[in-house]
């Protein structure tokens, strides 16, 4: 999917000309470019019903400007990506645009080659935390699970394991809160292994090692029904 088909930009600049000029060119690459005048207008829009995805915003404008624009933005929303366009005689209000967290700047006049450079690292920090999102399995305020690397995270730290702990922690967090039976569990671990061994008691030791190592984890033994990992 190209995500920048996908994209709403506000782009805020009380010069039409500049305005209109930089969002014929956006439209191109992008979903949609919605023009305010100002930080007041633009304050409306934002708060209103369109889905904005990064704000663009000259720093010196009438009625509302770039920066109280931005603290206003930033009290209902602490990570949306912030531009900001600005002259070369304006360091103190950069350094409070810098305390609101804004993702970048660029000097007027614009280069439109750093502009859209600047949008399309937002763009794969935005992608990442999708892929994160969606490949992350939160298990509880400390541990999350890794779907696609079958990687077990504590505060965001590896924790190493065997190959076949590994996979009784994928398979039970492949339905979450979901009760496998024993002999499920043992099919899915010990699937490409024959022999006379006693998986059942194999299964009871790994877990043993598992709550040793990892006594924390909230692994559940429904007797008689079988076991999972509980989410919360």
């Amino acid at each position: 999917m190209n995500i920048k088909k996908h994209l709403s930009i506000l782009y805020i600049e009380d010069d039409e000309i500049m305005a209109l000029k930089l969002k014929s060119i956006l439209e191109k690459i992008f979903y949609e470019v919605i023009i305010a005048k100002n930080g007041q207008e633009a304050y409306a829009i934002f708060k209103g019903t369109h889905k904005i995805d990064l704000i663009i915003s000259d720093i010196n404008m009438p009625k509302m400007d770039g920066l109280e624009f931005l603290e206003k933005v930033r009290e209902i929303d602490e990570n949306i990506p912030f531009i900001f366009l600005t002259g070369r005689n304006e360091s103190k209000k950069m350094l409070r645009a810098i305390e609101l967290s804004i993702t970048n700047y660029l000097l007027k006049p614009i280069d439109l080659d750093k502009l859209l450079l600047a949008i399309n690292k937002i763009l794969e920090k935005k992608i990442k935390d999708q892929d994160l999102l969606e490949n992350d399995l939160i298990i509880n305020k400390d541990y999350s699970w890794n779907k696609s690397k079958n990687i077990l995270y504590k505060n965001n730290i590896i924790i190493k394991l065997t190959k076949k702990e590994l996979q009784f922690i994928g398979f039970l967090l492949s339905s979450p809160n979901r009760i496998y039976s024993e002999s499920d569990i043992i099919d899915y671990i010990w699937k490409d292994e024959f022999s006379s061994l006693n998986y059942s008691s194999n299964l009871k030791n790994l877990i043993v090692r598992l709550k040793k190592k990892i006594p924390d984890l909230k692994i559940i033994n429904h007797y008689g029904l079988g076991y999972k990992i509980e989410i919360n």
